[in-house]
């Protein structure tokens, strides 16, 4: 058997059971809430002591209560404390005789008790917040758990006496038999609990009235029969297999938990206790069994799973359950799975502007529409506005796209929430796959990155997973990664590239273009990295470098032919012209590398002044009044009218290499040539000069300085090159 110390709550009153001195729960000093005063009144309605010494009884009750509440409150919180308060009750004399197990207690004691408790004890007791009512339901199990094991206690002790009884009736006279003969009957006829007799082939040969109306019969079936006929076919494996070990002697005694059928179909959850019986010589002889009826543990194991894995607004499987169920389409059987991920298009505005009451009202109907219109698929919530739709081999992405298009349509009319008229949109990620070759995770992943893809084309609309364009991505999101701490590694090289005077071929500057030194990827151009640079913030510490660099590279150029040593240009993000400070760090740069104000010069994009156009215009002309060349780049391109150019303070502008591009053969492009003519007139006219881009023919060199264009830059007059390798002075000339 198994000892005292080891069960639950045997260090208090189930060892006061076991000692046979088991007396009512003392009450302590204290001072009961009159809330709890009723509720321990309404309890001791429920015992079948109730009517003698109620005011003791309600008192007892009341203590066990305080104890109920302490063990809630108590942090951290542990739920085996509740199964000394199942054991007090147990044992406190409201189930029948102190002493023994034979009582008269309705069946319905324990049951009763956790209805009540679960239903009251939050308002009683104070606990009504969500995590208090787990906690609540996690204490109700250990509480049944204590009440039935100290009644299992009990039995196992009769079960033991009896025991004893038959082996004293062996050595002693026939009416100390007699007397055990009687006792164990008594035992057998009007316990509280199952207790049935087997042979060791598994056949059942008597069961007591206890167990029959715990499977729901009235009266004893036509036995023997076969354990098996009993037993849930469920559980029979376990049930067998623990039957067969006890049968063989190791051990003598194992408890198991199982569902037997019940009367009427059902199932009743059984705590089987099963104990190897042997003769005088030793050899097993038969089994027996005491069955506790634990079904309420169970129901109650039950809410709170289903509590734990369903959403409480739209009773759709949450999130867990979502990773499971794809988890589980991944198994053997399942030759593709796909999934749609679906996000609510800006459902905050519902809340806002009608709401949480609304939006809630809205989520649940919302939820209602897409049951319907995914048919016999699996619909999940796995956030507060976001859903998804599980196929099990689903006839390839075909089928996702048009189960994806049914909700699309399903959210198409307006819903009738709060007494008013909504209508959402919703945006779906699609992800489909071979289950031979994808994974759990991937799937799930590959739906959320089609997501933010639909998301990002204005919403109301479904987007595929597509891997090319996600490797693209990725690739993207690692430069960005590797950007912030990349000028602080001093992975970036600066390569300048000649500006020419298209009148006499004489280098008159160089333009600073940026090379990163990827450790991965080698040397990558700007234009794999400045647009990113600019999204995500670290142009401006990367300008700051390009700037200072620069400067002190040009710092120490030799003069050119004319005894003028060139310019350096440096490209200006819109991201940093309008920054607080910019004009500042400009003048200190300078200062510090020594180099000339106006062998400095700054190439600004019409963006970049459109942005916030008053602050670049002041940064403007604070750099002007410096000394600073600025140059207008990229032009041609924007929608500039010449009144807004007239307020510029640039000095010269660069023509957009596309209008360039038309005048590379000897039969230019007669519209090309023509907006270049009038450009170069119209920035004459505003007394600024103007530089080319792109040029790559000496046709394109020769017609350009016919039409007056000021400066060259392009191929034909060298491409960008380290710092160390400019000369500073003539680059190819025109003949």
């Amino acid at each position: 058997m198994v000892a005292v110390s080891h069960l639950p709550g045997a260090d208090g009153p189930l060892r006061r059971v076991a000692a046979g001195s088991v007396g009512p729960v003392p009450a302590q000093a204290r001072t009961p809430r009159p809330e709890v005063v009723q509720l321990a009144a309404r309890w001791a309605e429920l015992l079948p002591q109730a009517s003698a010494d109620s005011a003791e009884n309600v008192e007892t009750l009341g203590v066990l209560l305080d104890r109920l509440g302490a063990a809630l409150a108590a942090e951290p919180f542990w739920p085996l404390a509740a199964r000394g308060i199942g054991a007090d009750l147990a044992a406190s004399g409201f189930c029948g005789d102190r002493t023994g197990i034979v009582g008269d207690a309705p069946e319905d004691v324990l049951p009763g008790t956790l209805r009540l408790l679960r239903d009251a004890a939050p308002a009683a007791l104070g606990f009504v917040g969500p995590s208090q009512r787990l906690r609540l339901v996690l204490a109700l199990d250990e509480l049944a758990a204590g009440f039935a094991g100290a009644l299992r206690f009990r039995a196992h002790q009769a079960q033991e006496d009896l025991m004893r009884a038959t082996l004293r009736a062996r050595r002693n006279v026939e009416r100390a038999l007699a007397e055990s003969e009687a006792h164990y009957r008594t035992i057998y006829t009007q316990g509280p609990v199952g207790i049935a007799v087997a042979t060791l082939d598994g056949e059942v040969v008597d069961l007591n009235p206890a167990a029959c109306r715990m499977l729901g019969l009235m009266e004893t079936p036509p036995l023997p029969r076969p354990a098996a006929a009993f037993v849930h076919p469920d559980d029979y494996e376990a049930f067998d297999s623990a039957y067969r070990r006890l049968v063989s002697g190791l051990p003598d005694t194992m408890s198991i938990d199982v569902r037997f059928a019940a009367l009427g179909g059902g199932h009743v959850w059984g705590h089987v206790t099963g104990s190897l019986i042997r003769d005088s010589a030793g050899r097993p002889s038969h089994l027996i069994a005491v069955i506790e009826d634990v079904s309420e543990r169970y129901r109650l194991r039950t809410r709170l799973v289903e509590a734990s894995s369903r959403d409480r607004l739209t009773r759709l499987p949450n999130r867990d359950l979502t990773e499971q169920a794809v988890r589980q389409a991944f198994g053997p059987g399942t030759a593709r799975v796909g999934l749609c991920a679906i996000d609510v298009d800006d459902f905050r505005r519902v809340n806002e502007a009608q709401g949480h009451a609304v939006g809630d009202e809205l989520l649940a109907a919302l939820a209602d529409r897409l049951r319907t219109a995914a048919g016999p698929h699996l619909v999940t919530r796995t956030g507060g506005d976001e859903f998804a739709v599980l196929l099990t081999d689903p006839e390839g992405v075909g089928e996702v796209c048009a189960v994806a298009d049914r909700l699309l349509e399903s959210l198409a009319a307006p819903f009738h929430v709060g007494g008013r008229w909504v209508g959402v949109t919703a945006s779906i990620g699609i992800a489909e796959g071979s289950t031979a070759v994808e994974c759990p995770a991937e799937l799930e992943r590959a739906a959320g990155v089609a997501l933010s893809w639909a998301k990002a084309q204005g919403g109301g609309t479904r987007a595929v997973f597509d891997p090319e364009r996600d490797a693209g991505e990725a690739a993207r999101f690692a430069l960005v990664a590797g950007l912030r701490g990349a000028v602080d590694r001093e992975q970036f090289r600066l390569w300048y590239q000649p500006l020419v005077g298209l009148g006499d071929g004489v280098v008159r500057g160089y333009e600073a273009l940026v090379r990163w030194e990827h450790p991965e990827q080698g040397l990558l151009g700007p234009g794999r990295f400045i647009e990113l640079a600019e999204n995500s913030g670290a142009i401006v510490p990367l300008g700051r470098w390009i700037l200072a660099r620069a400067c002190r590279e040009a710092a120490g150029w030799a003069p050119g032919p004319d005894g003028r040593a060139p310019y350096v240009s440096v490209n200006v993000s819109p991201v940093q012209l309008p920054e607080q400070g910019f004009v500042d760090e400009v003048v200190s740069v300078l200062a510090e590398t020594g180099l000339a104000p106006h062998r400095l010069q700054l190439e600004i994009t019409e963006q970049a002044v459109l942005g916030d156009e008053p602050a670049s215009m002041d940064a403007l002309s604070a750099l002007r009044a410096a000394g600073v060349r600025l140059a207008l780049d990229d032009f041609g391109t924007g929608y500039s009218s010449l009144a807004w150019l007239r307020r510029l303070p640039v000095h010269a502008l660069k023509i957009d290499g596309s209008f360039i591009d038309g005048l590379r053969h000897d039969r230019p492009d007669p519209v090309d040539e023509s907006i270049v003519g009038s450009l170069v007139s119209m920035a004459h006219a505003l007394r600024l000069e103007v530089t080319a881009e792109w040029i790559e023919t000496e046709v394109q060199a020769e017609r350009l300085a016919r039409l007056g264009c000021d400066q060259g830059q392009g191929r034909w007059f060298g491409d960008a090159r380290p710092g160390d390798s400019v000369p500073g002075g003539p680059a190819r000339t025109i003949e």
